[in-house]
Formats: C-alpha cells, structure tokens, sequence
C-alpha cells in the first residue's frame, strides 16, 4: 500500500453585490459546476502564529460537541489575493482603532466637563481611573491583534498617555478640594 496523498483545497471567498441578482446566482452556478460546495458554515480568516494556533486548539475542543468544523491552513494563490487580504484586516484594524480613539476623546472632554461644572471629586477620579483601565486593556487587546503593525498604534500611545496625565490632573484637583472641605 502507498501512502495517500491528502488532496488540497481551494477556499474562495467573495463578495457581490445582492442586485443585480442575476451576478451572485450566475457565480454561483459556475462555481456549483466545478464541484464547489457550500458548507452552512460560518468562515473566518486568522493570521497564522503560534498564539492563534494555540487559541484555536482550545477553541476547536469546544467545537467538537457542537458540530463539524474545519481548520484550513491557506496561502493566496498570486501577491494581489495577500494584498488584498491584507487590506481587509487593515480596514477592520482602522476602524477599531478609529473608535477607540473617539472613546479616548471622550473620555478627555468629561474630565473637561466635570472640572467645567465643578464635579471634581474622588468618586469621579474612581469612575474615571475604572473608564481609563478600560480603554487602556481595549488598547492592548487591539494591539495584540494588529500583527500589520498600523501607524496608528503610537498616535493612540501618545492619546492615552494625554489620558493618563489628564487623570492624574483631575486627582490632583480632587484631591485638594477633600482637603479644603475638611
């Protein structure tokens, strides 16, 4: 007996528009005459690293009671399907940064706020530090999953560390006026 060559797979992921209809279905037919299926699956796409493939396994144990899954392991066939590739986690990437960036703002202009209308007190400094611990593990999570290494991670350094030292204002301030109400 020879060892069974394992066959290789090709994944296509697309996106069409719904309408005109007569573009999605026509592919559709093209694609079910060379034998494609389509699994009722949801599909994803991960950067492969030691880190995810260890997520994975924990994930895909889980997965085992639930149903069939599949872990395949793929490559663009030319440079544009990496390019490609590689702008939609860059999109995906931007706009989480793009949020975070508004909460930083945020969260700069109701420290601007409560010292504007006088609310400057220790249960502020403790919403603000917990809102502050928020946004800074947001930050490291988004990071961590920014293997693209986007230019907008040091502006969002640079934001959160105006963050950290606006807090570190607003204390200063809290904590002078508990002292002058005693």
């Amino acid at each position: 007996m020879g060892k069974h060559t394992p066959p290789k797979w090709l994944v296509l992921g697309y996106d069409v528009p719904d309408e005109p209809s007569r573009i999605r279905v026509r592919l559709w037919r093209q694609l079910k005459g060379l034998g494609a299926i389509y699994p009722e699956m949801s599909f994803c796409v991960l950067p492969d690293s030691k880190r995810i493939r260890s997520h994975l396994e924990t994930l895909t144990s889980r997965l085992q009671e639930s149903g069939p899954y599949l872990v395949l392991e793929a490559k663009g066939t030319g440079q544009r399907d990496n390019n490609v590739l590689s702008e939609l986690f860059k999109e995906d990437l931007e706009k989480e940064y793009r949020e975070l960036i508004e909460e930083c703002n945020e969260f700069l202009e109701e420290i601007r706020g409560n010292v504007a209308t006088g609310n400057v007190t220790q249960t502020e400094v403790s919403e603000l530090e917990e809102a502050l611990d928020a946004l800074e593990r947001w930050f490291a999570k988004i990071r961590g999953k920014d293997f693209l290494r986007s230019s907008a991670q040091p502006r969002i350094d640079r934001l959160i560390v105006r963050c950290r030292r606006a807090l570190l204002g607003f204390s200063e301030k809290a904590q002078l006026n508990t002292l002058r109400a005693r």
